[in-house]
């Protein structure tokens, strides 16, 4: 069985974007008294998606995703401006979405 590859570089400024887009108060749905905690990120027509339950944002990427992860969004929006570089490689494997260097935990879907 051929294992999947999760592998994508965005610009950081469309990062810095989708992600200050989807954990805006008005993105995000309550899940008993605490706000989501999750951001899906998937492949999009010409790069990935950014998503909540109520909100949504493709920015444009090179590379492959072959299925949507879930990752740790108050952990995403804290760690993507500290990243250095104009561009960011985003890999998923072993539970783990790696930012550059960075690794914070993921799911598959």
């Amino acid at each position: 069985m051929k294992k999947l590859r999760w592998d994508a570089k965005v610009s950081k400024t469309d990062l810095l974007e989708a992600i200050g887009f989807v954990r805006t108060r008005a993105g995000l749905r309550y899940k008993g008294t605490k706000l989501e905690p999750e951001v899906v990120i998937l492949a999009a027509h010409d790069g990935l998606s950014f998503r909540t339950m109520q909100m949504a944002i493709d920015i444009p990427a090179e590379g492959n995703w072959p299925s949507p992860i879930a990752a740790n969004g108050p952990t995403l929006r804290k760690l993507a401006p500290k990243l250095s570089g104009p561009a960011i490689t985003l890999v998923y494997e072993d539970r783990k979405l790696i930012l550059n260097a960075t690794a914070i935990p993921a799911r598959e879907l």
